[in-house]
């Protein structure tokens, strides 16, 4: 059940309206704020109206409004997490009999559902597969904390001391787990001038938390509590702090589990197969120049950091980046050392994969090897293994009983809320013809990024040598998304070789790209165009004879065009006003293009103005940038 939020947002109008053509609007930066029994919602209601003016042209305005409002939830308290989602159900709107303001009304549905992590035994189902968090073991530490810091002002007596357990860095190693906090202290006192201060004051703290059983590559939830803490003047200038810390500590492994469902009982949220999980290879090829000239390279470490994942129809999109530590020996037999991010981007085809649900991806470099091309330079491979899976999260009434014991968040509750919102702007200037116009400006960004095509491909009779090959890019696809671009395409090569009997053999391999360019700004919306080519191949017989590799370098770029129907002045018109202008030729939302005044620079009349730079085409001078007016007030 659901009950609807009215908004009213009433808007002055910058021009006269004779009517509202349309309206519209959505729900921007939710967050929400968890007490006992209750849940505030925060949100911003932006709303856009377009009205045709006095002038008979269409003008647009939008405004961003702030709302709050507190739907209680029985059972919520502080710490648990909750989703929430605003959905608007209706916009109603009526212009004022003057023209000069619009009264918006919204009707809003807001729903909020609270969590709480439970553990909990499963029992054996057939009804779904879901990735569940097995967990493994738990186990609790504590530590006592000491240290003496200097005061800023000698004090006579301490009022009070807040102190708080910061989460820094948890790893896992066999049978134990190592934590690494800071405890933040907030000390309040009385100077020797009667004058009360604060000072803050943060102690470093690590433990050690013993759970057997555990491995590396699992998960930890770590709760730091306080046990105890204190504050005691050593002198007038000088503070000692105490304080007992501890740590509760669950791992858990990701697990697949099938699972039983009931017709009624409490829910869970559960993460429901898609289908089977996916394993992928990805080869990463760099050339790195060193710091030094080095006689040789002793050990490149790599591990992949900032692992993220896009799932579009039937396919995940992985990006990251192979962070490598690079160990080697200069000319002067002194060991250094050298430090290097490289980006990459690949993808899998993951049936059943859609927009909404979410990847796990796993990944590990498997195989490295490098090759000291100069004394300088270093040409590294590395290949990335990925084990992916899809699930769809769901709340369902889940079976309980004699099974495993997982860590599951379980609904607490969900409900709905109203709030009220108004706000006005200024009305128009009395006295004052604007004249506006509508043209289509376009702004152009373009990006590129590497990848690498790495096929296998076997051959018979066997290969002794390599002759004449050739590759070439086809069917280049483009796909745009938030801020980045995905270019797809397939990869032809004609190889020739040299079997044990000199005649030449000649075999074709096609292969398909796929890589993220990123595009800050870019939107599903605009015109994206797309071009791949080969910066390189290289092609390598491997030992037997009986298979070749291909190594092949793309380099993808993408131009993205976003087109914008703007309202630029084209005239003003006032007492003691005057304007400048100039003659531009630009296209018009109807696709013509034509040439039209517009107006640069506005003086006199006591009014203000905003400007835009456009680049547009000057008659008779060229393209340029041009400060053109596009709002008088």
């Amino acid at each position: 059940m659901g009950l609807g939020s009215a908004l009213f947002l009433t808007r002055e109008l910058p021009v006269v309206a004779r009517k509202i053509k349309k309206v519209t609007g959505r729900i921007n930066a939710l967050n929400y704020i968890i007490l006992t029994d209750k849940i505030i919602v925060q949100g911003v209601f932006q709303t856009q109206v377009f009205f045709v003016g006095t002038d008979d042209i269409v003008h647009y305005l939008s405004g961003d409004i702030p709302f709050k409002t507190v739907l209680y939830v029985p059972g919520a308290r502080p710490g648990m997490t909750a989703s929430i989602s605003a959905e608007i159900e209706k916009i109603r709107t009526k212009l004022s009999p003057g023209g000069d303001s619009v009264l918006t009304e919204a009707i809003i549905k807001v729903t909020a559902t609270v969590e709480d992590v439970a553990s909990v035994n499963l029992a054996p189902g057939t009804d779904a597969t879901v990735l569940a968090e097995l967990v493994v073991g738990e186990g609790y530490a504590q530590v006592l904390v000491e240290d003496t810091f200097i005061l800023e002002n000698p004090a006579q007596k301490i009022t009070e001391i807040n102190s708080e357990v910061v989460m820094q860095n948890t790893e896992l190693i066999e049978s134990k787990i190592l934590v690494q906090t800071v405890l933040r202290n907030q000390v309040y006192y009385v100077g020797e001038d009667d004058v009360s201060y604060h000072q803050a004051f943060d102690i470093p703290v690590s433990g050690i938390v013993d759970i057997p059983g555990i491995q590396p590559g699992m998960k930890a939830y770590v709760e730091p509590v306080v046990g105890m803490s204190e504050a005691y003047l050593v002198s007038p200038g000088e503070i000692f702090l105490k304080a007992v810390i501890g740590w509760n500590v669950v791992v858990v492994n990701e697990v697949l589990t099938n699972i039983g469902v009931s017709t009624l009982g409490q829910n869970y949220r559960v993460n429901v197969l898609v289908s089977q999980p996916v394993t992928h290879q990805h080869m990463v090829e760099s050339r790195v120049l060193l710091g030094n000239e080095a006689s040789k390279v002793r050990e490149i470490k790599a591990n992949v950091s900032e692992l993220s994942a896009i799932i579009v129809k039937n396919k995940v999109i992985i990006q990251g980046v192979l962070h490598k530590q690079i160990y080697y020996v200069g000319i002067d037999e002194v060991n250094r050392h050298k430090a290097e991010d490289v980006p990459f981007s690949t993808f899998v085809d993951y049936e059943g994969a859609m927009p909404g649900q979410v990847a796990r991806v796993k990944a590990d470099v498997e195989y490295s090897s490098f090759t000291l091309l100069s004394p300088r330079e270093v040409l590294q491979k590395n290949i990335i293994a990925f084990n992916v899976t899809v699930v769809e999260p769901r709340n369902l009434p889940i079976l309980l009983g004699p099974g495993p014991v997982v860590r599951i968040p379980r609904t607490v509750g969900e409900t709905t809320g109203q709030v009220v919102v108004s706000d006005t702007e200024p009305t128009v200037v009395e006295g004052l013809t604007v004249t506006k116009a509508p043209i289509v400006v376009s702004e152009e960004q373009a990006g590129s990024r590497q990848t690498q095509v790495i096929h296998t491909v076997d051959v018979f009779p066997l290969a002794i040598g390599l002759g004449e090959t050739r590759c070439e890019v086809k069917n280049v696809r483009v796909t745009p998304l938030e801020n980045q671009v995905l270019v797809e395409g397939d990869v032809s090569c004609d190889i020739s070789y040299i079997g044990p009997d000199d005649v030449v053999y000649r075999i074709r391999v096609d292969d398909r790209f796929s890589v993220l360019v990123p595009l800050e700004g870019c939107l599903p919306s605009y015109v994206v165009e797309a071009s791949a080519e080969i910066e390189h191949a290289d092609f390598e017989i491997l030992p037997g004879g009986s298979q070749i590799r291909l190594t092949i370098t793309l380099r993808a770029t993408v131009r993205c065009i976003k087109e914008e129907t703007v309202y630029v002045v084209t005239d003003v018109r006032g007492p003691g006003v005057t304007v400048e202008k100039l003659l531009v030729r630009v296209k018009i939302p109807t696709g013509e293009i034509v040439q039209l005044y517009v107006v640069t620079e506005v003086s006199g009349g006591g009014i203000n103005f905003q400007k835009r730079t456009f680049v547009l085409e000057l008659v008779g001078v060229g393209v340029s940038p041009i400060d053109i007016v596009v709002d008088v007030s």
